[in-house]
């Protein structure tokens, strides 16, 4: 089981490339950033090395500045779901209404990362583990109606079934959804996700922060814990239950990682990498924002016409 999954890959799944930057897999995180005639880039100087406390903390990075706020995408989530309700009750699916919580919302919990767990009391008492996940069963919602299923994406159910009337939109009713609300703003594609891709793929590579996970290495290794870095330790399976061992191993997480400051030391770097990239890409990001504007008017719109 692994618990450092990103929260932009949970809101990518959930339809809203344009407005998370979530980039088509293999491009977001290969690039190395270059300067003049292809070279790479030098490694920016990094101006303050801030001591976050938090996940939160660690998250706000310029970049973001571009990229749609969970304000925003909790309207164009709404937005999108009206949408497709209306299209699915002309598919004859009159009772069919957006699920509660189709757009996962942030957590409030941290989580261990490729730079270190912060949460001293969440790792005492729930190791790597979220707190909303333990002890949770998963609701047995059971398969979807393959006429309702064909009806939402626009694809032929493997079970059979069609829908009760009307011709499919192509896509389905998700698809015609995110047509209504899509941009006619001409972008340089995702530009955000590239760059953010790029960001950590530099942050990752860095001297400063590789050098700080071999000194948090040493730190959990004279604690008795031999990993070579945070994230295969978040990646390790540790089950469905909390147990002391991950408890410990938790705890000494987060000691060295405050210790040595890693996270600190990689926000600083990702930050300078990030306002490096801004300066020479601040066209295209305005452009690519002056997109996210214009989807989030047009579900505005929307949600005017209803009342909401």
């Amino acid at each position: 089981m692994r618990f450092n999954r990103r929260h932009a890959l949970v809101l990518c799944a959930a339809g809203l490339a344009l407005l998370t930057g979530c980039s088509s897999a293999g491009t977001a995180g290969t690039g190395t950033g270059t300067g003049a005639g292809g070279a790479p880039a030098p490694a920016p100087a990094v101006t303050a090395t801030p001591t976050p406390t938090s996940l939160t903390e660690t998250q706000q990075l310029p970049l973001r500045a571009y990229a749609a706020s969970p304000q925003e995408l909790t309207a164009l989530s709404k937005a999108q779901g009206l949408l497709t309700q209306d299209c699915m009750k002309r598919l004859g699916f009159t009772s069919w209404t957006p699920a509660a919580g189709d757009l996962p919302k942030v957590p409030k919990e941290d989580v261990p990362t490729a730079y270190g767990f912060l949460d001293e009391a969440q790792a005492a008492t729930y190791g790597f583990h979220q707190p909303s996940t333990v002890g949770r069963e998963k609701p047995n919602t059971g398969p979807m109606n393959p006429a309702e299923f064909s009806a939402l994406s626009g694809l032929k159910s493997t079970t059979g079934g069609e829908p009760a009337g009307g011709n499919i939109p192509p896509g389905g009713c998700t698809g015609e959804a995110e047509q209504k609300l899509k941009s006619d703003r001409a972008t340089a594609g995702d530009i955000y996700g590239e760059l953010t891709g790029q960001a950590d793929s530099r942050t990752k590579s860095d001297n400063r922060v590789a050098a700080a996970v071999t000194e948090w290495a040493a730190c959990m290794k004279q604690k008795g814990y031999v990993y070579s870095d945070p994230e295969s330790l978040a990646n390790e399976a540790w089950g469905t239950t909390v147990t002391p061992r991950e408890i410990e191993t938790a705890k000494a997480d987060v000691a060295c990682t405050k210790q040595t400051n890693l996270s600190g030391i990689a926000l600083g770097v990702r930050t300078a990498i990030q306002k490096q990239l801004i300066d020479q890409h601040d066209g295209e990001l305005k452009a690519y924002r002056a997109g996210v504007q214009a989807q989030l008017d047009k579900a505005a719109a929307v949600l005017r016409e209803r009342g909401q």
